[in-house]
């Protein structure tokens, strides 16, 4: 190659980087939900009854809309399964089940876990009022025109 494509191929690939880092320079600002979901996150421990479960308070303040737990324990005692258990979540606790496998319950037992309660998203109201079409007042012509 020759000085001369040489120098042009190097400004075609400047002129091609420049126009990448605009396209993503205008992509880099993270935008989230709007408005933001409100969440809970916390971590906890307590000791399972004889079905496995146990009830946890939050502080969400509302129902929430997916609850995600996380087991948080010595490699040892790492041997049961951690889920939460449909139906109950309330605006105040939810309840969450440890299993050996998919038929045992760990009964008695003491877990340790993290979480993260999630509210839905507010929504705003909307109107479903029907407002009559808009007229232009008329004035009768006074008689005798």
């Amino acid at each position: 190659m020759r000085t001369r494509e040489k120098a042009a191929l190097a400004v075609a690939g400047l002129a091609v980087a420049a126009a990448g880092g605009t396209v993503f320079a205008g992509t880099s600002g993270a935008v989230g939900p709007s408005p933001a979901p409100s969440v809970q996150a916390a971590e906890t421990s307590c000791v399972t009854d004889g079905a496995g479960m146990c009830t946890v308070q939050h502080a969400l303040g509302a129902v929430p809309a997916v609850v995600v737990v996380s087991a948080n324990t010595p490699g040892q005692f790492n041997a049961y399964m951690l889920n939460t258990v449909q139906g109950s979540y309330t605006a105040t606790t939810f309840k969450v089940r440890a299993m050996f496998d998919q038929t045992t319950p760990k009964v008695g037992g003491a877990i340790w876990f993290g979480y993260a309660a999630y509210g839905a998203p507010i929504v705003q109201p909307t109107s479903s009022r029907l407002f009559p079409p808009e007229t232009t007042p008329t004035t009768p012509e006074p008689p005798g025109r």
